[in-house]
């Protein structure tokens, strides 16, 4: 890892802009949680404000995929963080004066939300510009490696500054992070890109779902994906319940929790930068979704918490597996021109159930047992397993 850092000091200066930025991004989750269910102990309001967290951004993907393309991606991604620190300071101001209410954590969160929807396409489709394609699935995993080991981090340190400092500390500590994210990346150097001539969102959108539709094996993708994300993004919603209202761990346990799944997800990351392994894609995304299936079901019976926490790992790690993988080969069969355009697509599908799954997870969290909704997602995920096995194309295709 350090060897490669050393190789591609442009990745390097992207690389450590995006560790700053997630630990951030992981005490300010944490406060945000955290807030919600010690004002309410309501599955209803925390997922609710889980929309408001994940609905803006699916909504303008495609838009944002859009300016990526159209305009020079290290500015889109140093503009998102600079505007993105604005909402934060405000949380940070109106938590300190104690007039901070769930509305205005709603609002607030879906400014954010909205915001970094720009970020992600131009981060990916930055990439390939100052990484050589034969090293996209090594610098793709020490991505996800470093961002998941300072993910964990902020976690465990958002659970410290919550419980020392109080919750403005955490909104504070993020809003800064924005700001050394945007100075380093400022720092990349990379060739201008070339701006299409004339102003076309719709045809730029066109040639996105184009891009889709052009690579059969991403197309059949989508319904698997959305199903997957509908079923995992009941985890963020289900964790603090567990946390709190079964194994009564508080803020700080709830941090424990989060941070274990990032640790797994670090883990994966940690292996796949330094060995790719010899195997289909399909093969790998379809081991990875039977862990997490047999994960999540051994959840709903857990009783004891560090057996949990374990479990939790393990569906990080399955998670990461399956992320890097996928990401890795779609940089490598989209073109370049459309990337922005592409990744935004597909973000904004596969993410589109995520609003619905928070909210109908809380929901149901509060009218039924929470282990019931666990395994019930862990069944969905092997048959979302068996969907990807049947991709012919994905079992020829190499990691």
């Amino acid at each position: 890892m350090l060897s490669f850092l050393r190789q591609f000091p442009n990745f390097r200066t992207l690389w450590l802009g995006q560790v700053v930025s997630q630990l951030g991004d992981r005490v300010h989750t944490l406060a945000v949680i955290w807030l919600v269910y010690d004002w309410t102990r309501s599955g209803t309001a925390l997922g609710m404000v889980l929309i408001a967290a994940t609905l803006p951004s699916v909504m303008v993907a495609p838009f944002a995929g859009f300016v990526s393309d159209r305009f020079d991606r290290k500015t889109v991604l140093i503009v998102s963080d600079l505007l993105r620190c604005i909402p934060t300071l405000a949380l940070a101001a109106l938590a300190a004066s104690g007039t901070l209410d769930i509305r205005l954590l709603v609002v607030f969160t879906a400014i954010i939300s909205l915001l970094s929807a720009f970020f992600n396409p131009a981060a990916m489709s930055l990439l390939p510009a100052i990484v050589p394609g034969d090293q996209l699935s090594r610098a793709n995993a020490i991505t996800q490696l470093s961002v998941n080991a300072s993910g964990a981090l902020g976690f465990l340190a958002g659970s410290g500054l919550i419980a020392l400092i109080g919750v403005p500390a955490a909104f504070l500590g993020n809003a800064l992070s924005f700001i050394l994210s945007a100075l380093l990346i400022g720092r990349v150097r990379v060739g201008r890109q070339a701006a299409p001539s004339a102003f076309a969102f719709f045809s730029d959108l066109a040639q996105g779902w184009a891009a889709i539709k052009a690579l059969p094996m991403v197309h059949r993708l989508l319904a698997p994906l959305v199903v997957i994300n509908l079923f995992f993004a009941s985890l963020t919603v289900l964790i603090p319940i567990f946390g709190e209202g079964l194994f009564h761990a508080g803020s700080a346990g709830i941090g424990i929790l989060l941070a274990s799944f990032t640790a797994g997800m670090f883990l994966a990351a940690l292996v796949l930068s330094s060995w790719r392994p010899d195997m289909s894609v399909a093969r790998l995304v379809v081991t990875g979704l039977l862990l997490q299936s047999l994960c999540f079901a051994g959840m709903g019976l857990i009783t004891w918490l560090p057996l949990f926490i374990i479990a939790l790992a393990l569906t990080g790690l399955a998670l990461s597996m399956v992320n890097i993988c996928l990401i890795s080969f779609l940089q490598r069969v989209v073109p370049p021109q459309v990337q922005g355009k592409f990744f935004s697509l597909l973000t904004a599908v596969s993410l589109s159930s995520q609003p619905l799954a928070y909210g109908l997870t809380g929901w149901l969290s509060d009218a039924i047992s929470p282990r019931t909704l666990i395994t019930v997602s862990g069944v969905a995920l092997a048959l979302c397993a068996f969907m990807i096995h049947r991709i012919r194309e994905l079992r020829i295709q190499h990691v």
